[in-house]
């Protein structure tokens, strides 16, 4: 009995020593889990760190230990003195620009997303890729051509002058680029309603009504709501249509900001006082639009199914009045696109050639931009190449995170939205600010023109691909985890093939944003570092407009090669 009792006691041992021996290799592999998770985030934490917070962060300290945050930042905007009644003037345009061209682009975007969103049609994939069109155009390329087709020598005749200058072209030019992401944003929210319920409202004799309001019309609505609050936010901080179209009685804040910032009339810390402002001011727009985003499970929520498509029938009135809308909208952006197209061969005098072309490589223009037009096409194509691989990388390490089966991506990808809050103009300030002895200085100064670029990009590529993962099947990536593959492993040899469309979308859609990021990158350059945008901004401000009209063209042409990459393979940025 008691060999027997000494045996089960040392088996007693040995099982608690291996199970001891268990938990501690489990414990080993848990640790080495979140260590591999943390290397994974830290990348896109440093970046967001050293080229968005820290620089913003240390840019608005200044501001407070200016002016403080009682009554010496109240009086930036309500003092009396003269700058702060220029403030104040640049705030109330913002604030009407945004307003007007928020309420137009929900007002047309809407019923087009709600046509593209219901209906099942032939080339309907080609007709939501062409709405990404204004989207990946170069701003100055709309401003350019609105200027050209109904400014002082409009060739349609004096009677469109009123659309060419003021607060009018402004808003053309915020439409143009925004209608379509209302309707993009309608549509895709469309696309979370559950055919099964709309089944079971038909069955039930419920008509188009009840469809509507008890099946897709709430998250329609909260689409439009997020289209038309992003329109607002980027037409409050609008810049290029502002500088160029509107003249000083309709710069906005952020125009203001970059006058005082960059030109003859340099008063940094003033500006600085009122990029604070304006974030403080977009504070709750920006969280509204991210809020009604999540809402419409625009961002986060679950990976929408198969919308239910119904076939045209133009015989409704209903019906056709969509169609109506998304036929003006399509024409409306053709014959934008057309039109810069075609007046690149509009002379100066009046007659059509291609001298404007040839004048683009002139001696006369290298001379007035300071490099040939060729460096800076090089320029923009390895800045735009350059923030795409970084915006890449950075949202394949967060998918990667995101695979794993812990807390707290959330807090991860709320933080990569945080340049949602800045506009370019005060993130390039910020940047300069913060690096202006470093990084702000030759050879290092591309740097920051491919970190802004690519911190602009980032929150909506990332989306993008956060939202294809969700559809993402976690089985295969269990099998492979299982047979021996670790997490890293399975999820480039798993995941990454299943995302590559959206992969390439997004690099796709970071590449064309960087190719026509004009506010940040005109902050930041040098002439060396000149851009094509910023090229054609100092052609037009340099009274050329012939060489300008021809390299607006060049844009759009690039723009068009960068579309077809986008949806070559079926390719598609979503939302």
């Amino acid at each position: 009995m008691a060999v027997r009792r000494e045996l089960l006691e040392q088996t007693r041992g040995e099982s608690a020593l291996t199970t001891g021996s268990s938990d501690v290799g489990s414990g080993l592999l848990s640790l080495g889990g979140r260590i591999g998770d943390f290397v994974a985030e830290l990348p896109l934490a440093l970046f967001v760190l050293l080229f968005v917070a820290v620089p913003a962060a240390v840019l608005f300290a200044g501001a407070v230990e200016r002016f403080g945050l009682g009554s010496g930042f109240v009086a930036l905007i309500w003092g009396p003195s003269l700058g702060s009644q220029v403030a104040r003037r640049a705030l109330e345009n913002s604030l009407l620009q945004g307003g007007l061209s928020a309420g137009i682009a929900v007002a047309w975007g809407y019923p087009c997303g709600v046509f593209l969103g219901r209906h099942g049609f032939r080339g309907r994939d080609l007709l939501y890729s062409f709405l990404l069109i204004p989207f990946l155009l170069p701003p100055l390329v709309v401003v350019l051509g609105i200027d050209e087709l109904f400014g002082g020598s409009s060739p349609l005749g004096p009677g469109f002058g009123a659309l060419g200058h003021g607060l009018a072209a402004i808003v053309l030019a915020n439409v143009f680029y925004n209608a379509s992401i209302v309707a993009l944003f309608t549509s895709a929210a469309i696309a979370n309603a559950s055919p099964r319920l709309e089944d079971a409202v038909t069955t039930l004799g419920g008509g188009g009504w009840r469809r509507f309001r008890d099946v897709w019309g709430r998250g329609s609505l909260l689409g439009a709501a997020s289209g038309g609050l992003l329109t607002f936010l980027l037409s409050f901080v609008g810049f290029a249509a502002p500088l160029l179209l509107g003249g000083p009685s309709n710069y906005t804040i952020e125009v203001w900001i970059y006058t005082l910032a960059r030109t003859v009339y340099a008063a940094p810390t003033l500006a600085a006082g009122l990029a604070l402002w304006t974030v403080a001011l977009l504070c709750l727009p920006a969280f509204l639009y991210l809020a009604v985003a999540r809402r419409a499970r625009l961002i986060g929520g679950r990976e929408r199914g198969t919308p239910r498509l119904y076939s045209l029938n133009w015989r409704r009135p209903g019906t056709a009045a969509l169609g109506a809308a998304m036929v003006a909208l399509v024409v409306f952006v053709g014959a934008m696109l057309g039109a810069v197209l075609l007046l690149s061969f509009h002379l100066v005098n009046g007659s059509w050639g291609v001298q404007n072309w040839s004048a683009l490589f002139a001696a006369r223009t290298t001379g007035a931009i300071g490099i040939p037009t060729g460096q800076a096409l090089v320029n923009t194509l390895f800045f735009a190449g350059a923030a795409a691989t970084v915006v890449v990388t950075l949202v394949l390490l967060v998918a990667y995170v995101s695979t794993r089966p812990r807390r707290g991506v959330g807090i991860l990808e709320g933080f990569a939205f945080l340049p949602v809050l800045l506009s370019p103009v005060i993130l390039a300030f910020a940047l300069r600010n913060f690096w202006g002895s470093t990084l702000g200085i030759p050879p290092f100064l591309w740097t920051l023109i491919v970190a802004s670029q690519a911190a602009l990009a980032l929150p909506f590529v990332l989306q993008s691909v956060r939202t294809s993962l969700r559809g993402l099947p976690s089985n295969l990536r269990g099998a492979a985890q299982t047979l021996g593959a670790s997490a890293w492993k399975a999820f480039w040899q798993i995941d990454v093939p299943l995302l590559r469309p959206a992969i390439v979308a997004g690099a796709t859609f970071a590449f064309a944003l960087g190719l026509g990021e004009f506010a940040a990158t005109n902050f930041l350059y040098i002439p060396t570092y000149a851009t094509l945008v910023v090229e054609a901004y100092l052609l037009e401000t340099l009274r050329l407009p012939g060489p300008a009209s021809a390299l607006a063209a060049l844009l759009v042409l690039v723009s068009g090669v960068a579309l077809f990459l986008l949806i070559r393979g079926g390719n598609r940025v979503r939302f």
